[in-house]
């Protein structure tokens, strides 16, 4: 492997053995007179920004791409994946550097970045993995040390219960993919995603594997049925969490399906795509309406409107556009899938920051007790406009492109037209029923008057300065998208896949 790809691997798990190292040597740290959060907010900066210029460097040179790529190596880089991690490492670096006033006075401030970046690891390689083995020590990585990041406000009520339920459920997907590996394994005699392409795939023996791991990878990503760990995990982890576990993490059990439907169980001699494509995309609608309905079912509870709940369902919905791309079977479907990966990483991501600055003011995750902050305080309410407009997928806004694609690609699938139109007409429906959930949390939280003055908002500085950096992006995406379109269109089309 090349140095730079190395150390896109390395780096992170080099910055989490320092960080849990400088935690274990804080009383000494004080007795240099250092002040050890100072130097451990400093640290997880300068690693996690190392990271995003190491993937965003590997996105133009070209000279590292499919390097060293064989048919038994473990690990597989494109231009595909280098975006991928480039996204990963940045919205990882906006929830470190929001944590330097979020998580001000926390205990364990190195475990917390040392987790985190033991997360960015398993990502990056899940994304890099070049066979089913490879993904899945990834997979396991990254799933642990989710566990943990649920779970770290031990004291607050739920996060254990919650981190449980995710590792109950999470473990349970695994369990689906390590029999779905033994099996491949055992019946076509490989699990390298390249080998696998090109030996012909046919039969129910294959649907059986294909089902398995869209099954454990469909937990991750939050689909129908199997999103039950999604809310509590959300609501009870600390934002900057809530906002990678939503932003990057379920996004890694869409990439898991892609691998699965375009690489392993896709290629030369096989129609198995064209066969399985159509049960993906109602797959996809069906967890579009299940995230929707259980978006407004929180509206409807009389206890308390969670806002943080609502984002996580919210995320369901998303995940189905995603999916629905990927149902297409063509190459403008897995460009659009890959460009809502990353508008919705960045709304999501930025609401979920957001939220965590709204729950400090009201010391409450109730969007009634949030009334008319966006009045008071006109920051708070365009970031949130802007968040929400582009999930809702509002013109200007990088969501409105990622989404439009989205339905170009979907009613040109390789389905009947007939087909195509019914699969755009319910996605619509579903997109203008996300919509009004934003709507609504608008009218709560920017357009209602405040019950009650509350004190004055102060926005700490960098948590402003995440909440503006993020909201910048996505309205240049939404304003300038064509050279984000050609790079992820020129990504896939040099995979070969079509």
């Amino acid at each position: 492997m090349n140095t730079i790809l190395s150390l896109i691997l390395i780096v992170p798990v080099v910055g989490a053995a320092l960080l849990v190292l400088f935690e274990q040597f804080r009383n000494f740290i004080v007795k240099m007179k250092i002040n050890p959060d100072f130097l451990q907010h400093i640290f997880a900066n300068l690693t996690a920004l190392t990271v995003l210029v190491l993937g965003i460097y590997s996105i133009f040179d070209n000279s590292l791409w499919n390097l060293n790529t064989t048919s038994d190596s473990l690990l597989k880089f494109g231009e595909l994946e280098a975006i991928l991690v480039s996204v990963f490492a940045f919205l990882v670096w906006m929830a470190v550097l929001f944590s330097v006033d979020y998580m001000k006075d926390k205990k364990a401030l190195g475990n917390y970045y040392g987790l985190i970046f033991t997360l960015l690891t398993g990502l990056s390689s899940v994304v890099l993995a070049s066979n089913y083995f490879t993904l899945f020590i990834g997979w396991e990585l990254f799933g642990l040390s989710g566990y943990a990041l649920v779970a770290f406000d031990r004291e607050k009520r739920g996060a254990v219960e919650a981190s449980l339920k995710y590792f109950i459920m999470s473990t349970a997907g695994s369990m689906f993919i390590i029999l779905a590996t033994a099996l491949t394994y055992g019946v076509y005699g490989s699990v390298s995603f390249d080998t696998l392409r090109g030996i012909p795939k046919e039969g129910a023996m294959a649907g059986l594997i294909v089902a398995l791991y869209v099954i454990g990878f469909g937990v991750t990503a939050a689909m129908f049925l199997l999103n039950a760990w999604l809310p509590d995990a959300h609501s009870n982890a600390p934002s900057t969490i809530s906002a990678l576990l939503s932003g990057i993490v379920v996004k890694a059990g869409a990439f898991g399906i892609y691998r699965t439907l375009y690489w392993a169980f896709s290629g030369t001699g096989n129609n198995l795509l064209s066969n399985t494509s159509l049960v993906i995309s109602w797959l996809a609608i069906l967890t579009m309406v299940d995230g929707n309905f259980l978006v407004f079912a929180q509206f409807k509870r009389d206890d308390i409107i969670d806002l943080k709940r609502i984002l996580a369902y919210s995320t369901t919905v998303h995940l189905g556009f995603v999916v629905l791309g990927l149902g297409s079977g063509t190459s403008v479907g897995l460009t659009s899938s890959f460009l809502h990966i990353i508008t919705h990483s960045l709304g999501k991501g930025m609401l979920f920051l957001l939220s965590g600055l709204l729950i400090s003011v009201v010391s409450s995750r109730d969007v009634r007790d949030m009334q008319g902050i966006g009045r008071q305080k006109p920051f708070l309410g365009i970031i949130l406009t802007i968040g929400l407009l582009s999930l809702g997928g509002i013109p200007i806004t990088g969501g409105f492109v990622s989404k439009l694609l989205i339905f170009v690609a979907t009613l040109n699938g390789n389905h009947s037209y007939a087909m195509n139109i019914v699969l755009v007409t319910f996605a619509g429906i579903n997109a203008v029923l996300a919509l009004g959930g934003y709507l609504l949390l608008l009218k709560y939280i920017v357009f209602d008057e405040p019950k009650e003055e509350k004190k004055e908002i102060k926005v700490p500085i960098y948590e402003g300065i995440v909440l503006s950096i993020i909201a910048i992006v996505i309205m240049f995406i939404g304003l300038w998208p064509e050279k984000l379109i050609e790079l992820i269109r020129d990504a896939v089309n040099a995979l070969n896949l079509f």
